[in-house]
């Protein structure tokens, strides 16, 4: 990446997460703060210390990335913050063949990437990958993604989930789950400021392949996704598909990437891009950190500007 490009990218100074906030996230968060048992598990995620567990293995058998630990990535990473006005969480290089990237923690969230991924991508699209997790820490979505990768990954084994009232809230969390996912997916767009980028990245995560790349078409993987939603003429198919979805985390990739070209076409996106957008400023109903003054929404366990805990 060139340093023309990179002093080209626009900065969104005292940018708030409700101007990219995809409506079906914050709908499906509401629908979640009202399922029983909710409150309880979080509870139990925290007393658990796993946050805590997790960042004594990865300073332990990862790569920290700072300014002078790898500082390629992480000027690409400097940059995301810098453009969404986001305070820089932990970043870590963890050896993976997994193509994967996540956001975990309550207390000092950080972001991880795997080699896979790294390798797989290149400056701009990881970047972009960089910005959607950015997104998820701008949009106050750390706390309850975590609560579902440790439901995925280890959280049954130690705590039991039964029961219909429980598999209701599971339904829920990951319902929710793929939806935020559309919200980091504009904060990405937000940063690449280039919807072929966002696309490139998102063929290239579904292919798991750079090697067939250059026979690869944006246009045709959207027509996939067109394919995709054709299926719904058979209830059957409604059903397999639902069978695919309903414990995801995330959304169905082809799908991603249509939601990723309509939002860039909209009046919203052009909006944000020519520097008019909701700041902290001008949003009701928010919060002072006690830390750093900045406003934050009531939902936030921890300060996107600094990354201190609110909970107090």
């Amino acid at each position: 990446m060139s340093s023309s490009e990179t002093s080209t990218r626009r900065r969104f100074p005292r940018l708030c997460s409700s101007a990219f906030e995809h409506p079906a996230d914050r709908q499906a968060l509401e629908a979640l703060r009202k399922i029983p048992g909710l409150d309880k598990l979080v509870r139990k995620m925290l007393e658990l210390g796993w946050e805590k567990i997790m960042r004594v293995q990865l300073l332990g058998s990862a790569v920290h990335i700072t300014p002078k630990q790898c500082p390629r990535v992480y000027k690409l990473f400097k940059e995301a913050c810098e453009i969404l006005d986001v305070h820089e969480p932990d970043l870590f290089l963890a050896s993976s063949p997994i193509v994967n990237a996540y956001t975990f923690g309550v207390e000092r969230p950080f972001i991880v990437i795997q080699s896979g991924l790294v390798d797989l991508l290149d400056d701009q699209e990881l970047m972009a990958v960089l910005g959607h997790e950015l997104g998820h820490v701008k949009a106050g979505h750390v706390l309850y993604r975590s609560l579902a990768m440790m439901i995925i990954t280890v959280f049954d084994m130690v705590v039991p989930i039964r029961g219909l009232a429980n598999i209701a809230l599971q339904i829920a969390l990951f319902d929710w789950s793929r939806k935020s996912e559309m919200t980091a997916d504009r904060a990405e767009l937000l940063v690449a400021q280039d919807v072929n980028i966002c696309l490139n990245a998102h063929m290239k995560l579904s292919a798991g392949s750079k090697t067939v790349f250059e026979q690869m078409s944006c246009q045709e993987f959207l027509k996939q996704a067109d394919s995709y939603e054709e299926m719904d003429y058979s209830t059957l198919n409604k059903v397999y598909k639902l069978m695919q979805e309903l414990f995801k985390s995330h959304p169905i990739p082809v799908f991603r990437a249509k939601e990723i070209k309509a939002w860039s076409e909209t009046k919203a996106f052009k909006e944000i891009m020519a520097g008019r957008y909701p700041t902290t400023d001008q949003e009701v109903n928010l919060r002072v950190c006690p830390h750093c003054t900045s406003k934050i929404a009531p939902s936030f366990f921890f300060c996107p500007d600094c990354g201190k805990n609110v909970r107090i």
